[in-house]
């Protein structure tokens, strides 16, 4: 099974900070070393992202609706829809680019731990399409043709690991830069 996200958790300075943090109240502090251990991830998030806008995904007939559906969700709840919106969604609601703009890094301070993680978080992506960072991380797909009830479903096909490739070239960094930066805020607030 292929991984969905790269998490960074578990080491004891991780946790000390963490719970220091809390014992300081200061939330300021917090907020900063959430901005810096972010930042510590922009380059895994930048070859994954990277990565995936460069796929050659074998395409089949179809397609339209998905872009449709793609742009629908950038469009969002606006109130005013303009032609100038419209077509920046169209243009912007390619699989590969949807994809990329759904992969960040999100970083959590809880009650016993702290971790940073880098995924194409499915709440970012369509309804309908929420699997496909995933599908396209392992390469294959499956979907029926759109509109036509009596054709089969169709194989798409994508060079695998785009996501896995990325972790495994700048992940060992952002881990590295991550460890710097909680080594740093503990030295700030012990």
């Amino acid at each position: 099974m292929a991984k969905r996200y790269v998490e960074i958790e578990g080491t004891a300075d991780f946790k000390t900070v963490a719970r220091k943090l809390r014992e300081a109240g200061d939330g300021q502090v917090a907020k900063e070393m959430g901005k810096a251990l972010k930042a510590s991830a922009s380059p895994l998030v930048e070859d994954a992202q990277r990565r995936v806008q460069s796929l050659a995904v074998a395409g089949v007939r179809g397609g339209a609706s998905a872009r449709a559906a793609r742009a629908a969700k950038a469009l969002g709840r606006r109130k005013r829809l303009t032609e100038k919106a419209k077509q920046k969604a169209h243009r912007g609601s390619g699989l590969r680019a949807t994809v990329a703009r759904a992969t960040s890094a999100k970083v959590t301070t809880g009650a016993r731990s702290a971790t940073m993680r880098v995924r194409a978080a499915a709440s970012k992506m369509p309804a309908d399409q929420r699997k496909l960072p995933r599908y396209l991380n392992t390469g294959r797909w499956r979907h029926p043709v759109f509109g036509q009830k009596d054709k089969p479903w169709v194989t798409q096909v994508a060079p695998p690991a785009w996501f896995d490739d990325a972790a495994e070239a700048k992940g060992p960094e952002a881990r590295d830069q991550a460890i710097k930066v909680v080594a740093e805020y503990l030295e700030r607030i012990v």
